[in-house]
This record gives structure tokens, C-alpha cells and sequence, in this order.
């Protein structure tokens, strides 16, 4: 059995792997960008190749790797570990293990997260940040399955599957000489972009719906805590902080609006608040004509109560035309109140 959603060509995904899908998003949404990365993910479904998961700070890269996770079908359990910020001598450790005495502190041996993870995944985010010493071993453990914890020269066999996420461009990197080419092209065996949220727009009224639910508005619907000309601006904004400066928006304006109607534009920050006025000179000759269609459009629909049919005819184009339009621009094609479901 199959289910096809909505966009402007359809994807299928079968039902089984979109109920795995809603076990582990929080949301799931329904814009293009967002369907072919679910398309790519179901491809992987019972495979064990290393993918390297991309996407700016903020998309929800390790959901996607939980998500990839549990449709792989490896028995063992799911393990992850920010490489970034942490000395080279203390991630040697958190990834391969230590034998007692092998440096100040290590009073005990400690398996490593290879070894804690053994027939599942372990997942890797920024894996960009790692040292050449650091890679050189990850690279071995890729290839021949082995490892050494640190101050041992006893070699240990390892079956883990390794999902690595960054947000730096690794081909960039390794132009530079920072990251090891052989390495990248272990790890990037399969990549999976996570779009930003500028690119899945019509999946916004879902994040909103998902974030006053475990608000102090939770008991409220969208439109009752959002006031239309309020989801216009979340819908106009680019973004730069992704899904985590939405939640953190959302979560702000709930809590200054308690008991005095619904979240209005002013609610939110200055840097939202004022993005749309410095975005007119900001940006290529696309993006910004994008950003205004995206508000005329907007407003039209607002006027006309989101009949599709009278907002068209209000811009003299065809409802057609509209909806094409609204595709293009990565609008939701219904009211932000009905689409939060």
C-alpha cells in the first residue's frame, strides 16, 4: 500500500515507512523539498551504507538520522555524539574506549561508543570539527571494521553503521587540506540534504500547530493564538536559524501573549519583526522578487479569506495560475489554520 501527498508532483512513500516516519518526526511535512528527502530516506530502508547527512545549523539533522536509524533494520541500538568542541584526547576516548591508566584520570577501562553502539548505528554530528589524527582513525574503522582503545595495542573488530552530519561544506574542506578526501568519500557514500526552512515554507503552520502544543497556548488552535497577519510574517521570513529559531519564536511570543489575545507580529522579536523591510536590499534579483510575490500573494489570499478563486481574480491571474504560483513560492495551498493539522 502506498500514500501519495500532496505537492506539486507527487512522491510516493509507502504507508509502513511514513508511520515510522511519524513515530519519530515530531513533524512531517508536505512541501516538495521535504517529500524528496523522505523519497531518498525510504531508498535506504534495510541497507547498511555510512550516509553523510548536510543541511544549515537548525534543520533537524539528527532526526534524520534517528528516522534512517529505524528504517534500517540493524538490531542494535542507535548511539550519537557531537564531535564538536571536544579535546582530540577526550574524543578518542568517547569514540574508541580507553584501557585503564592510559592517561590522567582513566582509573578504569571504558568501551567506546564503536563498541557500545556493536551492530548498530552511531551517529556523528559535525563531523566537520574532528582533528586529522581523529579521521585517520575514523577512516580505519571504516574501512577494516577495527579499532584500538586509547593506550592499547590490541586491535578490536567492530560492526557499526556510521551516519555523519555536518553543516560545513566538506568539499570545501578537503579542497583546503582540512579533511581527508579518502575519508569523505567513506562517509559520503549516500548523502542526505535536510532542507532549510526558507525552502519548506508550506510546512510551517504544521512546526507552529507542533510548538503551541507544548506552549502555555497549547490548549488553543492556530488560529486562535496566531493572529493571520502574524503567520504571514512566519511565512515570509527567511529563516537564517531554521526549524530551532522557530521553535524559540513561537515559544517567546506564547509566553508574552497569555491571557491578551492572540500573537500578533509585534510579539516577535526584533530580528523577525524587522527582517522584511532590510530583505528589499538584501539577496539576488530572484529572491528578492520571490520575497515580494510571496507577500503579495499572502496578503491577497488573507483579504479574500483564502479563497483561492477571488484572491486569483483580485490579482488578474487565474486560480490556476495561483496555485501554480503559490507551488512555486512554497506557500501552503490551504489557510495556515486548516494546514496546522
Amino acid at each position: 500500500m502506498s500514500l501519495t501527498l500532496t505537492a506539486p508532483e507527487t512522491l510516493p512513500i509507502t504507508e509502513s515507512f511514513l508511520e515510522t516516519v511519524r513515530e519519530t518526526l515530531p513533524v512531517v511535512g508536505r512541501s516538495r523539498a521535504v517529500l524528496e528527502m523522505l523519497s531518498l530516506i525510504e531508498s535506504l530502508a534495510g541497507t547498511e551504507t555510512n550516509v553523510l547527512i548536510t543541511g544549515e545549523s537548525g534543520v533537524g539533522k539528527e532526526l534524520v538520522a534517528r528516522l534512517i536509524h529505524q528504517t534500517g533494520g540493524r538490531p542494535g541500538s542507535y548511539l550519537a555524539h557531537n564531535c564538536a568542541a571536544i579535546p582530540e584526547g577526550t574524543l578518542e576516548s568517547d569514540l574508541f574506549g580507553h584501557v585503564s591508566g592510559a592517561f590522567t584520570g582513566a582509573v578504569a577501562a571504558r568501551r567506546g561508543f564503536f563498541e557500545e553502539a556493536e551492530g548498530g548505528t552511531l551517529f556523528l554530528d559535525e563531523i566537520g570539527e574532528i582533528t586529522s589524527r581523529v579521521q585517520a582513525q575514523l577512516l580505519r574503522v571504516l574501512q577494516e571494521g577495527e579499532i584500538r582503545r586509547v593506550g592499547e595495542s590490541r586491535v578490536r573488530h567492530v560492526r557499526v553503521r556510521v551516519l555523519a552530519a555536518t553543516n560545513r561544506d566538506l568539499v570545501q574542506e578537503v579542497r583546503a587540506g582540512r579533511f581527508r578526501e579518502d575519508l569523505f568519500y567513506r562517509l559520503n557514500v549516500v548523502q542526505v540534504r535536510v532542507p532549510p526552512l526558507r525552502d519548506r515554507r508550506s510546512d510551517i503552520p504544521r512546526f507552529v500547530r507542533h510548538f503551541l502544543a507544548g506552549s502555555v497556548r497549547g490548549a488553543e488552535t492556530v488560529a486562535e493564538a496566531v493572529h493571520p497577519e502574524a503567520m504571514e510574517l512566519l511565512l515570509t521570513y527567511p529563516w537564517p536559524g531554521n526549524v530551532r529559531q522557530l521553535a524559540n519564536e513561537v515559544e517567546r511570543a506564547a509566553l508574552l501573549t497569555r491571557g491578551r489575545g492572540p500573537v500578533r507580529s509585534r510579539d516577535f522579536s526584533p530580528d523577525v519583526r524587522g527582517e522584511p523591510a532590510r530583505d528589499r536590499r538584501a539577496g539576488t534579483l530572484r529572491e528578492q522578487v520571490e520575497r515580494a510575490q510571496r507577500r503579495i500573494v499572502l496578503e491577497a489570499l488573507r483579504r479574500h479569506e483564502w479563497n483561492k478563486t477571488r484572491a486569483a481574480r483580485s490579482l488578474s491571474i487565474t486560480r490556476q495560475g495561483l496555485i501554480k504560483m503559490m507551488h512555486r513560492l512554497e506557500l501552503p495551498l490551504v489557510a495556515p489554520e486548516e494546514n496546522g493539522g
